[in-house]
């Protein structure tokens, strides 16, 4: 019977008889808001666990206003681009800086694409495609500027590819007294720090990709159970360009992706899109625990086998409009796997409720200072939950984890470390911290969260 069912009307039937509530709509979720409330505008992220109410909330149209911005205003600034960040990276009381109009394709040289700062990730790809080119690699997620995507160390999958951060061959970095820093590989560890430097050096006004010819992808997803899916990847991580799965630990089910390059000229873009469908059992999962482990099984029911052909910048991103609260860990790739069956475990002996799948990827090692994949190929491990679901439990449970196995925490994702644990992870770490203290030596790119992760006190000390 179920068999002759549509899918999404079965999970629609079965949300509506379970009596799941309708959702919000996401009007505003993640922009600021240029309307005072007295005095200040405010600002919130995309998922809304992370708000400010600035003195300032600031657009400079170009590098010139951002230089008279500097002079300007006193206190702490910090930029903000896609607000995609569930860490703390961007909220201060005094300053906020968008270089949103900082944006597009500046200039092509023998395949180095230079771009204004607050360029989305999906311009960016866009205007690669119409100069023959193509970003050597994407998250699935496009909506980021690039100065935040790679002060963040945003990264797609691909155990060859690297990260955003490491694709970076120039960037222009303005400091907090308005001096325009022109940096490549030529300026060694002030340029590696720069590649990945949580918008601590400077504020990033122009950033120079390297880029690939135009290629085409195919992308094939289709479920396994959780099991063989990992043994699927692990066997498979170095034969596809690009591979990732999504594991369901309550289910024991996965949805696994690779994506391979192709000559095939014809598209074939049709993607179901599921975000309704996904919002309504988010809902019902978290009104009704009980059912969670039921509707992860489900997933190899409502999700059918797909490929999917076109341009590689159609191909990379997804469109995400279900909120959620993140976590992410990258431990070193061969650790991968058997990290990911620990985290597993962990959720399934705690019954934790959480529908969101944890997702797994892999990305080359690269030679920035402070990016997950520093010195080392990784793993990453990123875990969800619902926006309206205490994400406390679960990150509570399975962080531990992450850190026995040496996980270093994603810029831009919740995690609880400090300066010492941080420390103890990158190498590099106080050679950063010594780059960050010449390049703003008034500490005025610190907010609260950034001096936790710095180790330095309210007086501008190290702790």
């Amino acid at each position: 019977m179920l068999q002759r069912l549509p899918r999404r009307a079965f999970l629609k039937a079965l949300a509506a008889s379970a009596g799941a509530a309708a959702v919000p709509t996401l009007a505003g979720a993640g922009q600021a808001d240029d309307k005072t409330q007295g005095e200040r505008a405010s600002w919130q992220n995309w998922s809304g666990n992370q708000t400010a109410r600035p003195r300032n909330l600031a657009y400079p149209a170009d590098e010139a206003a951002l230089a008279r911005l500097l002079a300007n205003t006193e206190g702490t600034v910090r930029p903000f681009g896609g607000s995609h960040s569930f860490s703390a990276v961007v909220p201060t009381g005094d300053t906020l800086v968008s270089l949103e109009a900082i944006n597009g394709l500046r200039s092509v040289d023998a395949g180095a694409l230079r771009f204004g700062a607050g360029t989305r990730i999906a311009q960016a790809s866009s205007e690669a495609w119409g100069e023959g080119r193509s970003l050597i690699n994407e998250p699935d997620i496009n909506l980021q500027s690039l100065a935040g995507a790679i002060a963040t160390g945003t990264h797609g999958t691909g155990l060859g590819l690297p990260c955003l951060s490491d694709q970076v061959v120039g960037l222009e970095l303005m400091d907090t007294e308005g001096t325009l820093h022109r940096l490549d590989h030529n300026d060694g560890d002030r340029f590696q720090a720069a590649r990945c430097g949580l918008g601590a050096l400077g504020l990033i006004t122009a950033v120079t990709l390297d880029s690939a010819p135009a290629y085409r992808l195919e992308e094939h997803t289709w479920t396994l159970p959780l099991d063989e899916a990992m043994d699927f990847v692990e066997r498979e991580k170095d034969n596809f360009r690009n591979i990732e799965f999504f594991a369901f630990p309550l289910g024991g089910t996965a949805i696994v992706k690779t994506m391979s390059l192709t000559d095939d000229p014809e598209d074939d873009l049709a993607q179901d899109d599921s975000n309704d469908l996904l919002e309504t059992v988010c809902e019902l999962s978290m009104r009704a625990g009980w059912m969670t482990s039921t509707l992860q099984k489900l997933v190899t029911f409502f999700v059918e086998e797909n490929r999917r052909r076109g341009p590689a910048h159609k191909i990379y991103a997804n469109r995400r409009t279900v909120r959620f609260n993140e976590m992410e860990y990258t431990v070193p790739a061969e650790k991968g796997i058997e990290c990911l069956q620990e985290v597993c475990e962990v959720i399934r002996e705690q019954d934790i409720n959480v529908f969101f799948p944890i997702e797994f990827r892999y990305s080359a090692a690269d030679d920035t200072l402070l990016s997950m994949f520093s010195g080392r190929a990784g793993a990453s491990l990123s875990i969800h939950q619902y926006f309206k679901q205490d994400a406390t439990p679960l990150f509570r449970a399975t962080e531990p984890v992450l850190r026995r196995h040496r996980g270093r925490p994603h810029w831009g994702k919740l995690h609880s470390l400090g300066a010492d644990q941080l420390r103890e992870l990158y190498p590099r770490f106080d050679d950063f911290l010594a780059l960050r203290r010449e390049l703003d030596p008034r500490g005025r790119l610190l907010n609260d969260h950034l001096k936790h992760l710095f180790g330095i006190d309210a007086k501008g000390q190290p702790a």
